[in-house]
């Protein structure tokens, strides 16, 4: 790669997340330029807070993969073979600091439901900067990367914006993030075009392996994240 090259994809990396974060990341990320098919739009709230639907089973899951982490549903704690069991489908998953602390993934049926913890937590997400998060911006962003522990090829994405496909290099591929130390929430979808279930991945919050965590299709079994993020959101 030619060094102007390198100078310009470090510049764009810096207005996308605060730049001395992805800087100091670039140096052991990609060896040579990304394709450029993922585009950057501006986060909506509508796209995030909708209801996904059951699925049919998909080709490339694994059926007998169940997540290790109780999943907490309306105050109730529940294996994952107890939600299978029972088939409760459920639209979002939450893994914040708030999870982490009682060890586990909480779990809402309905955008009602995920909105209402939004709101009795002070951790509504915006489309913008809020007066409450700090009258300065901070514009360090999301890091995505293809393999655990935060290594491998990476994405950046600055809070206020979002990929609705993250484009060939990383659709599929990412294995671990370091959500945004800015924003409120960083939600993980399915497919591209922020479909299908949702993982919410709260302010400050590292995942160093998404194959830990995952969510019951409601239909037959559970599909894990590691592998399986097709597009995102950041939101402040």
């Amino acid at each position: 790669m030619k060094l102007e090259t390198v100078v310009g994809s470090l510049a764009l990396a810096a207005a996308l997340t605060g730049g001395t974060t992805f800087a100091q990341d670039f140096a052991y990320g990609m060896a040579e330029e990304p394709p450029k098919d993922e585009v950057p739009v501006p986060a909506q709230l509508s796209l995030a807070l909708r209801d996904a639907p059951r699925e049919d089973l998909e080709p490339d899951s694994d059926p007998s993969f169940l997540p290790d982490l109780p999943i907490l549903v309306d105050g109730v704690k529940y294996t994952a073979q107890q939600i299978e069991a029972q088939d409760i489908h459920l639209s979002h998953y939450v893994l914040d600091t708030r999870s982490e602390a009682m060890g586990v993934v909480q779990g809402f049926r309905t955008t009602g439901d995920l909105t209402t913890y939004f709101d009795s937590t002070g951790q509504f997400p915006s489309e913008k900067p809020t007066a409450a998060r700090g009258a300065t911006p901070c514009w360090t962003g999301t890091m995505y990367y293809e393999h655990p522990s935060y290594v491998g090829s990476y994405l950046g994405l600055a809070p206020g914006l979002g990929f609705s496909y993250v484009g060939s290099r990383m659709n599929d591929r990412i294995s671990s993030l370091k959500s945004t130390p800015c924003g409120s929430w960083t939600a993980l979808f399915e497919h591209a075009g922020f479909r299908g279930h949702v993982l919410w991945i709260g302010k400050g919050v590292n995942v160093s392996y998404l194959g830990n965590y995952g969510w019951y299709t409601g239909t037959v079994f559970w599909s894990w994240w590691n592998d399986r993020v097709s597009s995102t959101l950041v939101f402040w």
